[in-house]
Formats: C-alpha cells, sequence, structure tokens
C-alpha cells in the first residue's frame, strides 16, 4: 500500500510508534526519510523529540550524527530529516524514499499534494479522528485503493501513566462524543461547543501583552502569549508540551527569551511552581481563583472578540473540542476537563487581568 493511515485515540503510540519504525529502517535502507509538521515548534515538541529519545533510549544516540540546526539525523548513509510546512524551500525540495505526516489532520490538502509528489516510496500519517465528516482525510485519503488502515486506541500503550489514562476513561460518563473521539479513536459528534466566535489571523497586533501559563506534567503544559487591543483577545501558543519538569520549562523559558519584565499569570493551584519561576528572575504571579471562577472566566472570553494565529494548532485543536457538559440531558454550566490547557492559560490571565482593571463582568 502506499498510504498507511494511523488514527487512533489520544496518547495510542502512533507517533512514537512511527518514529521507531522509521529508525529501525534507516538502519537497513539508504534513505532520505521525511518527517513533517504543520508548524515547527509543534514538530520539535512532538515527533522530533520522540525520534531523539528513542535512539537515546536504546543507547545509539550519536550527537556527531545529529545537525541540530538542518534539524536531521543520519544512520549510516541515510538521512531523516525534519520539516514543516512553512519552511517552502523543504517542502519543495529534495525528493523522499518516506514521508511520515505527523498529525496529518492539521495539514490542508494542498500540503499533502506537495509532500506526496516528491515521495517515491512510502506515505505514513497520523491522527485522532475529528468531527468533520468532509476533512480531505475523509473524502480523498480514505477513499483511495491504495490506503492500509490502521486503527489503535490508549490501551495498545502498555506504557501509559495511570493518571492519564483516569483522564481519558472519565470522558466515558462525562462526554460519550468525545470518548468516542479520544477514547476509542472513532468519529465523534461535538456539540455544545463553548467558543464559537474564535477568529483565526496570521500576525497578532500591537497591545496590551502578558502571558498565561497552566501547568501539567502527563498532560501538556502550555505558555501562551496574550495581546489586549480594544478590549478584543488575541492568543498564540509559545510552549505546549508533555513531560516538562519546572527546571525544563524555566530552561525552554530562557531558550525562548521570554521577557522577564512582562507579567505572567501562572495557574494559582501549583504555589511552589510559581516561586521557583518567580526565583529564576520571571515575573510570574498567581491567577485568580474562587466562586465559580472557571464559568466567569469563560463568560470572559466569550464577552470579547477572540483571535488565535494559525500557528496554533493545539489552541485550535482545544477550540473545536471544548464544550459544556451534560448531565441527565441537561447542559449545565461547566465544561468538560479534557483537551483544556491552552484555554485554561488564556482564561485565567485573562479573567485576572480583568478584576484587577475593573473590566471583568464581575464589575458591569
Amino acid at each position: 500500500m502506499r498510504i498507511i493511515l494511523n488514527q487512533g485515540s489520544s496518547r495510542s503510540t502512533k507517533t512514537y510508534s512511527i518514529c521507531q519504525l522509521f529508525i529501525a529502517l534507516q538502519h537497513k535502507e539508504s534513505a532520505l526519510f521525511t518527517i513533517a509538521r504543520k508548524y515547527l515548534p509543534s514538530l520539535r515538541a512532538s515527533a522530533y523529540r520522540d525520534y531523539l529519545e528513542i535512539l537515546k533510549e536504546v543507547d545509539i544516540y550519536n550527537p556527531d550524527n545529529h545537525n541540530k540546526s538542518e534539524l536531521s539525523y543520519r544512520i549510516g548513509d541515510s538521512e531523516c530529516e525534519f520539516i514543516s510546512v512553512d519552511q517552502h524551500e523543504k517542502i519543495k525540495g529534495r525528493k523522499r524514499k518516506y514521508l511520515f505526516m505527523n498529525e496529518a489532520n492539521e495539514f490542508d490538502y494542498n500540503d499533502f499534494v506537495q509532500l506526496s509528489l516528491r515521495t517515491t516510496g512510502k506515505i505514513f500519517m497520523d491522527f485522532n479522528p475529528s468531527h468533520d465528516n468532509y476533512h480531505w482525510i475523509e473524502t480523498k485519503i480514505k477513499t483511495r485503493d491504495d490506503v492500509e488502515i490502521i486503527h489503535s486506541t490508549y490501551k495498545d500503550n502498555p506504557f501509559l501513566e495511570k493518571e492519564t489514562i483516569n483522564e481519558i476513561e472519565r470522558l466515558k460518563d462525562n462526554d460519550p462524543n468525545l470518548w468516542k473521539i479520544y477514547g476509542l479513536g472513532i468519529m465523534g459528534l461535538v456539540e455544545n461547543l463553548i467558543f464559537t466566535h474564535w477568529q483565526l489571523i496570521d500576525v497578532l497586533p500591537e497591545g496590551d501583552d502578558y502571558y498565561g501559563l497552566d501547568f501539567g506534567y502527563n498532560n501538556a503544559t502550555c505558555l501562551s502569549y496574550i495581546v489586549e487591543k480594544d478590549k478584543d483577545i488575541y492568543g498564540k501558543e509559545i510552549i505546549y508540551e508533555t513531560r516538562l519538569t519546572n527546571r525544563d520549562l524555566i530552561a525552554k523559558m530562557e531558550q525562548l527569551e521570554i521577557s522577564k519584565d512582562k507579567e505572567i499569570i501562572a495557574d494559582a493551584e501549583d504555589p511552589g511552581r510559581i516561586k521557583e519561576i518567580q526565583e529564576a528572575g520571571f515575573n510570574c504571579i498567581a491567577s485568580d481563583k474562587g466562586k465559580d471562577s472557571v464559568k466567569k472566566s469563560i463568560d470572559e472570553l466569550k464577552s470579547r472578540g477572540f483571535y488565535i494565529t494559525r500557528d496554533s494548532p493545539n489552541a485550535q485543536k482545544e477550540l473545536r473540542g471544548y464544550k459544556w457538559k451534560e448531565k441527565d440531558g441537561r447542559i449545565i454550566d461547566e465544561p468538560v476537563k479534557f483537551n483544556d490547557h491552552f484555554l485554561d492559560s488564556i482564561r485565567g490571565a485573562v479573567y485576572t487581568r480583568s478584576n484587577r482593571t475593573g473590566l471583568s463582568l464581575d464589575f458591569i
């Protein structure tokens, strides 16, 4: 088969397993391998990191083979390159034998065409099923006669942390449709979306700017950059990554040259992490918490214009699945707690700033 389509639930080892396969094939064949994702920051935090982690775990990593500036790694006469669609010269560059499109539903169909025309061998794709029956993967890929579909779920991952398993399985009772997508890895229908007014933009405007921070470890840690202009909210994901210790997070913030003057409004439930970030010289404070603060912070965002940059794929994925809970057939004023790390970072920071300036709905 020309295309191997890996469809599955959240945390089902799709990306990790394909990276393992590429490393194994690199030992056997002299060829160019390409691992692509829509945006470079997401690529660095996912497949690129997994690939290098596998090399180190099996003790075959050699720094002499690693071109960090070009994001490539050689094994013998084979090379694996890591590219993003915004690197136009690489998308239309060398021919490759093997292609892996990581998080394929982030790409558009033209991206697929450009990449596939320069691939002589197999194309591997992984994705979580969405609620969009008209996505190009559904209409143009699954309908081909040279596609093999591999289905997996989180149960196929023997190394998954218990906390993550519990979070996924809570969806069985909390939301049957999200359970279909993220638990069973099949098409679901997302209703009762909380945010429907958001829009995509290419560039952030100038305005009152600050950061929002939501802590995680097995779940993603998210640092978002927020700009307020004319009461509208503009957001961009800066860090969105799992398995980050506080030391890792601080190192990334230093590497990204996050301003130590700009305010970082962080999840108040982890004061120890906030203190450590403060000690590293960052202007980090706790977000406001209180009775009904989640609902109030959602209302705050819903009352403003809400814009997200196109190069924030995880933010877009969260917005397309962020919905109200249902109980006994009735919608309640509480969001389903799943895939909400960017939105938690944004709403907590905006709500805290609004309370301070008196713009919050509490004061209207």
